[in-house]
Order: structure tokens, then C-alpha cells, then sequence
């Protein structure tokens, strides 16, 4: 049995060979006559597409609401969103200075901060608020790819392209259902090739403007996804329609720089140019060199079976061309260490409508090209690559996410029972260690959301260092103040000590700082999870009250 897992694994990990096998498989199935799909009964297969479609919706569903009550998180990347999304709605600037003593900025736009921050807002801050906007944007995501695809009602064809367009979100992971940029943008390109195909003139020119301009503050490349969104809009209502859209994008790309007191233009390009130092790694392009050639493979075999006949692209060849350098771009990005194969996500829902209008001419046709068992060995194996991939993809990440969580299944607890018994302090939270030792510091928005500062932020720091921007004298001059009075630091872990993804021979914090912090706080106190450092500068009184904590601690969790 494990053999067989092991080969499911590994074909869902190589597209071009998991082809091969399900095609081969498929052709002497239909060669040897065991398979006969002209003879099966339409009424049929199209109730047992539905219900397969359905299936896979459902449980998309179930994930997202599964991990939207779960009181964690699965990306390390969703305590900075999270933080500084409530940072920015409580009147902190959201892009600092280098030389200023707070290193928390991160490389994304202003549109994710404002978009979290607005839903901690009206549902009050918490993890389960801090996860909605994603978990709807993404759902919307589909919902808007099939309005834009179906030609009636009941659309067999636009909800296969849809259902399909879910394996690929899968075949990412869990990426899609994580508090970072990434579904808002696959939402905000679904949007704009809705509004290019389905709305009137100028409301649809005005969607894709506020669309582009709303994406390119998620991450400052994202205008390529929208070329193929400018192409609909060019051949539906000419180039002045694509300009105009251009135009406001521009206008909303600055809207919140201009108007925001707290996002700064300026400050924000300073942190886009020290991320341009990172350079790039032509070993990190396997991952996403493979999703492209996932991504390509439904355009390349439906352009086959369409043949000369129809025109292997047809009228879609200018939607498909403009493909290419959103494609060449999102696998640049993705060789800059800290990207990954997230980049390809955007196109996903472009890919599969592309896919979706290539593909249905070729089923109303009738060609011949359907007497012959290559044609339908194709669709099967096509269809079986999308299934494994995102199927085995999905599955292992929602266990391994199931399994990181139960680790430490009353973290949360922790932390605000923390925070109860020190209500009177300022508390920030400090990275060390590893694996859950790490994860256990990415609850860190939960002492943000009672309005702790944050000084530091280990992406913030981590990015920075690379580039060669160190830390300031203000930073060491905020820890020798005690700006933080108390620091929660994972247990029996040295505050501070953790090495870099980027470089694993490099700490985060260089040694220097650790140990101004070591002298300057002292270990007084330990909950379950974490070991509490105060500053050494507090009356003793205060040190007093903290005393209890662990015996409090346990008879809590002992009741």
C-alpha cells in the first residue's frame, strides 16, 4: 500500500510523467475496447459531472470553514498580515524608516493591510476575523470565474472549467485559504475578467480599474496578470476601453498613498529596493517551472484536439499569447528566494477560462476527432493529472496544517491567559527556535489586537539582513529602554535565536543584539508554552505580580 502512495506522490509531483502514464493507460483502455465513452448515456455523464463537481466544491467549503475556526495559523506569512493590518487601522504607520527603532515592514502592497484591516474592524479583531477576507475572497473567486464562463443557467461546461480551477488552487496546497495577498488577487483577476466579459462599457472599464489598481498594491507586479483582462476588454470595446482602464488603475494604484497619513509612497519603494537586492536562484524554479507546465497542459491539448479544423487557438490567440509574459514574469519572481510557485496562482483562474472558451467549440463540433481513442485518452488523462495533483497536494497539506495545530492545541489559551495576569504591561512576542517552537510565536496578532506594539518582525528583519540593511541603534536603544516591558519567548529557547531560511548558516538577529537583549531582560516567569522575560528596569513590585503565573497556570488547566 505504501508503494502505491509513494507512486501516487510522485506522479502528482511531475506533471509531464503523470501524463504520460494516464494517457498510456487510457488509450489502451480505449484501444482494447474495455472503455466506450460514445456509448455512454449524456443524461448520465452529465449528472455524474455535477455530482463530481459538486463534491469537489463542497469540500473546498469544508476546508475553509474547518481552518477558519481553528484558532492558529498554518503560514508564517499571517502574523505579519494579521499585526500589521490592525496596526495600520489603529493609526500606525504601515512602511517604517530604516533608521527608526520598529523593523516590521514587509514587501506587500497597501491593499491587503486595508482589506484585513477592514474586516477586524466590523467584526472586531480576532484570528477567526483576521481569516474572512481571504476565506471570501477566494470563494468569490469561483463564483465570479463561473458567471464569466457560463452561457445559461446551468452551465455543465463552466462548472467543470470551475471544479477544475479548485485542483489547481489545491495543487498549491493550502496556499489559497492562507491570510496573505494571494486570494484577494485570484478574486480581484476573476473580477476583471467577469466584469471584460459581462458588464456594459464603462462599468466594466471602471471594474478592471479599480481590479488592476486594487492588485498592484497587493504586490507591485501584479499588472501582468492583467494583460489577458485587457485583451477582453480591447477586442470587446476597442484599445480606448484597455487605455481608460490603465489610466484608473494609475489612479487607484495611488490612491491610498495619497490619502492614507500612514502609507507612505516613499517609504515603500525604499523597501521594494531593498528587496531587489535578494538576487535570484535558478535551483528554486523547479517547483514552479513544474505548476507552469501543469498550467500549459490543458491550452496545449485542447489546441491538439481542436487541430486545423477549428484553428488550434482560433479567435482566442491573442488571449492566449497574452498569457506568456505574465507567465515568463511569475517564474522570474518565483526564482527570488522567498517566492515560490504562489506567484503562478494568478493565473490559474485566467488559464482556465482561457481553457474554458477554447474548449467549447471543440465539444459542440462534432468532428471526427472524437472517433479516435488519442482524443479521449487526452481528456482522461488531463482530467485524471488534475485530480491527483491537487488531490494529493490538498490532502497532505490539510493533514500536515491538522497536525501542526495539534501540536499545541490550547496555544491561544496560553497566550491570553498571558495576557490577563500582565494586563498592566506593554508585551511583544520573540522568535526562537524551531519548528513549533517557531510556529508557537505566529499568535503574535493576538497580543497586537489588545494594542501591545510591535517592535520586530522576524520576515521584516530577515528581509532587511539579506539585502545588507542591519539593525539600528535605535532598535538596541529600544530594548535597553524596556519600550516592550515583557517579552514571551518560546520555552526553554534562547530569546531571539533563530537562523534564516534565506541563509540557514545566518541567524535573524546577529549575536550582538541577543545578547543586549539577554542584559537587559531577565527570565522571571513560564507558562505552558512560553518563557516570560521582564525588563529589568521594572519596579520590583511589578516583577512580584508575575510570580504566580505558573502555578495559576497550572490549576487552570488542571480545572
Amino acid at each position: 500500500m505504501q508503494a502505491v502512495l509513494d507512486l501516487f506522490i510522485a506522479l502528482s509531483r511531475d506533471t509531464g510523467l503523470a501524463f504520460g502514464v494516464f494517457f498510456g493507460l487510457s488509450w489502451i483502455l480505449l484501444k482494447s475496447g474495455l472503455l466506450r465513452p460514445r456509448e455512454l448515456d449524456p443524461a448520465l455523464v452529465r449528472r455524474s459531472l455535477i455530482l463530481a463537481c459538486s463534491g469537489i466544491f463542497l469540500t473546498f467549503l469544508a476546508i475553509q470553514a474547518w481552518y477558519l475556526t481553528r484558532n492558529g495559523f498554518a503560514g508564517e506569512v499571517e502574523p505579519v498580515v494579521s499585526s500589521l493590518s490592525w496596526q495600520l487601522h489603529s493609526g500606525q504607520p504601515l512602511y517604517t524608516t530604516f533608521d527608526q527603532a520598529e523593523r516590521y515592514s514587509v514587501l506587500y502592497g497597501p491593499s491587503v493591510f486595508l482589506t484585513n484591516g477592514l474586516f477586524l474592524k466590523i467584526l472586531g479583531p480576532s484570528l477567526f476575523s483576521a481569516k474572512v477576507a481571504s476565506a471570501l475572497a477566494a470563494i468569490a473567486s469561483l463564483l465570479l470565474l463561473y458567471a464569466a464562463l457560463r452561457r445559461k443557467t446551468y452551465d455543465t461546461l463552466a462548472l467543470v472549467t470551475t471544479a477544475v480551477t479548485v485542483l489547481y488552487y489545491w495543487a498549491q496546497g493550502f496556499s489559497i485559504y492562507l491570510v496573505r495577498p494571494d486570494s484577494l488577487l485570484v478574486f480581484a483577476v476573476s473580477l476583471g475578467l467577469y466584469a471584460a466579459v459581462r458588464s456594459g462599457r464603462w462599468l466594466a472599464i471602471l471594474t478592471v480599474a479599480v481590479a488592476t489598481g486594487f492588485s498592484v498594491n497587493l504586490k507591485i507586479h501584479c499588472f501582468v496578470y492583467f494583460l489577458p483582462v485587457l485583451v477582453l476588454l480591447a477586442r470587446r470595446f476597442g484599445p480606448r476601453a484597455a487605455v481608460w482602464s490603465l489610466v484608473g488603475a494609475g489612479l487607484v494604484t495611488a490612491a491610498p498613498f495619497a490619502f492614507h497619513p500612514q502609507i507612505s509612497a516613499l517609504n515603500y519603494l525604499h523597501w521594494l529596493t531593498n528587496e531587489a537586492h535578494h538576487g535570484l536562484r535558478l535551483d528554486l524554479l523547479v517547483q514552479p517551472v513544474n505548476f507552469a507546465l501543469l498550467l500549459a497542459l490543458p491550452l496545449v491539448v485542447i489546441a491538439l484536439l481542436r487541430g486545423r479544423r477549428l484553428g488550434y487557438l482560433g479567435q482566442e490567440r491573442w488571449l492566449v499569447w497574452s498569457l506568456l509574459p505574465a507567465v515568463i514574469s511569475a517564474l522570474a519572481i518565483s526564482a527570488k528566494p522567498g517566492s515560490g510557485i504562489l506567484h503562478l496562482m494568478p493565473l490559474i483562474p485566467t488559464t482556465m477560462f482561457v481553457a474554458g472558451r477554447l474548449v467549447r467549440p471543440l465539444r459542440d463540433s462534432g468532428l471526427p476527432i472524437w472517433g479516435r481513442p488519442s482524443a479521449w485518452a487526452s481528456v482522461a488523462a488531463l482530467a485524471l493529472v488534475a485530480l491527483l495533483t491537487g488531490g494529493v497536494a490538498e490532502y497532505r497539506s490539510v493533514r500536515l496544517v491538522d497536525w501542526q495545530l495539534g501540536q499545541m492545541p490550547d496555544l491561544a489559551a496560553d497566550v491570553q491567559f498571558i495576557m490577563d495576569e500582565h494586563s498592566d504591561l506593554t508585551m511583544g512576542m520573540a522568535i526562537a527556535g524551531e519548528d513549533r517552537w517557531f510556529r508557537s510565536t505566529w499568535l503574535k496578532p493576538l497580543l497586537v489586537f489588545q494594542g501591545n506594539p510591535v517592535l520586530l518582525d522576524p520576515i521584516s528583519v530577515m528581509d532587511t539582513a539579506k539585502a545588507g540593511v542591519p539593525l539600528t541603534q535605535a532598535t538596541y536603544d529600544a530594548i535597553s529602554s524596556g519600550r516592550v516591558a515583557m517579552w514571551l519567548v518560546p520555552r526553554a529557547h534562547v530569546p531571539f535565536q533563530k537562523m534564516s531560511w534565506y541563509d540557514p548558516d545566518q541567524p535573524i538577529f546577529p549575536a550582538d543584539f541577543v545578547q543586549n537583549f539577554q542584559n537587559c531582560y531577565t527570565l522571571r516567569e513560564h507558562s505552558e508554552y512560553f518563557d516570560l522575560w521582564f525588563w529589568n528596569g521594572l519596579p520590583k513590585g511589578e516583577r512580584k505580580a508575575g510570580q504566580a503565573l505558573t502555578t495559576a497556570r497550572t490549576h487552570a488547566s488542571a480545572q
